[in-house]
């Protein structure tokens, strides 16, 4: 995509974003939204979040699994500039949709509705709506590298080379609204008491986005014994992995549901090279807010370039049709 054209584009964006979230516009965004997620970003500089960043990156320094990606580059601080354009786009988007979405649910499938939880002591509520909400996560995550229009939007976040913890944020808008969408709707079946609890799925939340910020980390650990229980560092990794052994496993974020669907992979030692099959992928050369502006629109747009999604899952079973993939393995991204 052109420069000016990309960073017209980009401040149009931002702009549009702005007004939204000042002025509550439409009316569906409402003032209590807007307060969270002026939360939000007060919580992403408070000291507790702050002081995370720089233990996983002193591990990272001091235990890395790759050394060569150690330390901070470009493509990591544009993951950082990621985080702070993706909460309010996803909360915009997750807003407007899932208030309809439940209207409907509850007009016309108002019968199908168990909520499990309803009788249960709380704490056994939120373990359950926990592990039920992980394992809808699980399935989303499945579906999202199975189905190729949607593999489209989930290959961006499968396009760094330099895993950190940032890395959890490159997400393109529409994966993580079609990620939402996958999880969120079996929930209003079977926990509709859980969905409706703010303060739980605030915690649930919070918990989910560090534990996965860690599991995204270039920091060498399997986690010993707990690996057979949940996702660490170099599981995921391996589901991130260019090398064509690991396709197609490790799909879970938080338990190892992997485990028990027969998806896990053997390999619990190895930290294999991370990124997609495209030479042309754009990606910050340099620390420029114009270049970061640049390379974010280019990459929502990535999805919807035909040509460039095929080049760039060349080799790879994610998304693609096992006729269109056969043979013609690529072991690693070029450099």
């Amino acid at each position: 995509m052109n420069s000016k054209l990309a960073l017209a584009v980009f401040s149009v964006l931002v702009t549009g974003l702005a007004f939204v979230l000042l002025t509550g516009w439409p009316e569906a965004i409402a003032p209590d939204m807007q307060g969270r997620i002026s939360r939000g970003f007060l919580f992403m500089v408070s000291a507790s979040s702050l002081f995370l960043v720089a233990a996983f990156f002193t591990l990272e320094y001091l235990r890395p699994a790759r050394p060569s990606e150690r330390g901070f580059s470009p493509s990591i601080v544009f993951d950082a500039f990621y985080l702070f354009l993706q909460l309010p786009v996803v909360a915009v988007l997750i807003l407007l949709i899932s208030g309809p979405i439940q209207r409907f649910l509850e007009a016309h499938a108002a019968g199908l509705t168990l909520d499990i939880g309803r009788d249960l002591p709380t704490p056994i509520v939120l373990l359950l709506g926990a592990a039920i909400t992980d394992l809808t996560l699980w399935f989303s995550h499945v579906v999202r590298h199975k189905v190729p229009f949607l593999w489209r939007f989930h290959m961006i976040h499968h396009s760094q080379t330099r895993l950190s913890l940032f890395t959890a944020s490159r997400d393109h808008p529409l994966d993580t609204f079609f990620e939402t969408l996958i999880r969120v709707v079996p929930l209003f079946f079977l926990f509709p008491s859980v969905v409706e609890n703010a303060e739980a799925l605030a915690i649930y939340g919070l918990v989910v986005s560090w534990h996965i910020r860690f599991t995204h980390t270039n920091i060498a650990t399997n986690l010993g014994a707990l690996r057979w229980i949940l996702v660490t560092p170099q599981s995921h990794r391996i589901h991130h992995s260019t090398e064509p052994q690991h396709w197609n496993s490790n799909y879970a974020n938080i338990f190892c549901w992997d485990r028990l669907f027969g998806m896990q992979h053997a390999d619990d030692t190895s930290y294999p090279p991370t990124g997609v099959n495209d030479v042309a992928f754009p990606e910050p050369q340099r620390l420029s807010l114009a270049e970061f502006g640049r390379c974010y629109v280019s990459q929502l747009w990535f999805p919807f370039d035909t040509a460039a999604v095929h080049r760039a899952t060349h080799g790879s079973p994610h998304g693609l049709p096992a006729a269109e993939f056969g043979d013609h393995h690529s072991s690693e991204r070029q450099e």
